[in-house]
């Protein structure tokens, strides 16, 4: 196994995706930078700011090699004649551009009309209009005519065509507790208001107990087992190519939630320092090529993430003819297990078991791993700004499940058919899926809606 593997593992637990600070940017000139600032009406400092600020990422995220390029990616910068045009093109006003910005929050961080860098800005500043098009737009891809989504509107007391901006209209469906939210919501799950009425009586609450969309949002899709199942389609291949069952896995899945709905900064802490611990040993292949003080530390790392998830294992090696109990430490000693089988029971704190899984060397070192994704992945949260030469449009958020298939998929290499069994269940055991089940349950509350 990898140390690059190992410590993916710590930091799909934390939902990291984050790149180290830097401290330079990126290969152009620090005089060349000042000078094209200049130029476009501040310094180095004030422009990486600026681009922070209106989303287009750091001057090291765009990573360009020159001030050539740094001055194609971002366009033409804001001057007065071109500021007017832009009003005169999409009969704007001054006025409703300073509103633009303060509605969006710029105006509290300084930003007016007059300090706006760049064209493709202002338009993103005003979003898109309220027109046919949009709109047209906005109901094909919602599954319905615009008349349709202008009555679901209505229904709610709302007027379609009263918003100026298609943003506000993305509020009202994705971000804001009303009636054409709570439409799409239950259309997701394919339940009925009386479904949801019924639910919310179950569990002892109203509408009026959620002072947030992603708390509804949360609610309705964790309770109506609805996450559970987005999870079970994405894991299933894996799962059941081990012989894990649909009930076992939501007994897994129910302990999970439980654990992670009690997080608090002693959890991560613990997360991060397992992270530490990790970084120290290098890279490395397989477990077999470490000393016994360094195979030590592996497992007693291992024994750390099965607490913190409050789970328990039990091993077995079975040849055919016997089954002998093992012990993780053993397993370690193992270069290669042969033919023998190994069956694996997870069990909660309390003793109470979860799932029981069996894994074989061919399996693991091979069909395990083939496995496809069900679920489209995450991207990275760190990528290089694209131009914004148009307002993005909101959509339904996606659940981003990384399995733990997918995890190792992406390291590149499968695990040496010489591995030690120690690697194989951190790869493809409890702890990789708890990692997996993590990252659903943590993300679960903060992807919703944009």
């Amino acid at each position: 196994m990898t140390k690059k593997l190992l410590v993916g593992m710590i930091m799909v637990l934390l939902c990291l995706q984050t790149a180290a600070p830097r401290t330079v940017f990126a290969a152009i000139k620090e005089k060349e930078l000042e000078a094209y600032a200049a130029e476009i009406g501040t310094d180095a400092e004030g422009l990486n700011r600026y681009l922070v600020d209106f989303d287009w990422g750091t001057l090291e995220e765009i990573d360009a090699d020159s001030v050539e390029e740094l001055r194609e990616f971002l366009g033409e910068p804001v001057t007065k004649e071109n500021f007017q045009a832009f009003l005169d093109e999409n009969d704007y006003t001054a006025e409703q551009f300073d509103q633009r910005l303060a509605d969006q929050g710029y105006a509290d961080k300084g930003y007016t009309a007059e300090n706006i860098l760049l064209v493709t800005d202002l338009y993103y500043v005003m979003g898109e209009p309220v027109n046919a098009e949009n709109l047209q737009m906005l109901a094909d891809d919602l599954g319905m005519t615009e008349k349709e989504l202008a009555d679901l509107f209505a229904e709610s007391g709302l007027d379609i065509y009263s918003y100026a901006f298609m943003d506000d209209l993305y509020d009202v469906i994705y971000n804001d507790i009303n009636g054409v939210s709570l439409h799409f919501l239950l259309q997701d799950v394919d339940m009925s208001k009386e479904g949801l009425d019924q639910l919310l009586a179950d569990n002892g609450v109203t509408m009026d107990d959620f002072a947030s969309y992603d708390e509804l949002a949360s609610f309705i899709y964790t309770e109506s087992g609805y996450d559970f199942d987005m999870e079970w389609e994405s894991m299933s291949p894996l799962l059941q190519a081990i012989g894990i069952s649909k009930e076992e896995y939501r007994n897994f899945y129910d302990h999970l939630n439980t654990v992670l709905g009690g997080m608090d900064d002693a959890f991560f802490e613990r997360l991060f320092a397992l992270y530490d611990r990790l970084e120290s040993f290098g890279d490395f292949e397989t477990i077999n090529e470490l000393d016994d003080s360094q195979r030590e530390e592996i497992v007693s790392i291992w024994h750390e993430a099965m607490d913190l998830f409050q789970l328990k294992a039990k091993f077995y090696l079975a040849d055919g003819t016997t089954k002998q109990e093992v012990t993780i430490e053993e397993l370690s000693r193992i270069k290669d297990i042969g033919n023998q089988i190994l069956f694996v029971e997870l069990y909660d704190a309390s003793g109470n078991l979860l799932m029981n899984f069996s894994l074989t060397g061919d399996l693991v070192n091979h069909e395990i791993f083939e496995i496809p994704a069900a679920v489209e992945q995450p991207k990275p949260s760190v990528e290089p700004a694209a131009p914004k030469h148009e307002a993005p449009v909101k959509e339904k958020a996606a659940i981003p499940t990384k399995t733990a298939a997918e995890t190792v998929k992406e390291e590149g290499k499968r695990l040496p058919d010489t591995a030690s069994p120690i690697g194989n269940i951190l790869a493809a055991g409890t702890v990789l899926m708890a990692a997996g089940a993590a990252l659903y349950a943590w993300n679960r509350r903060k992807t919703h809606s944009n």
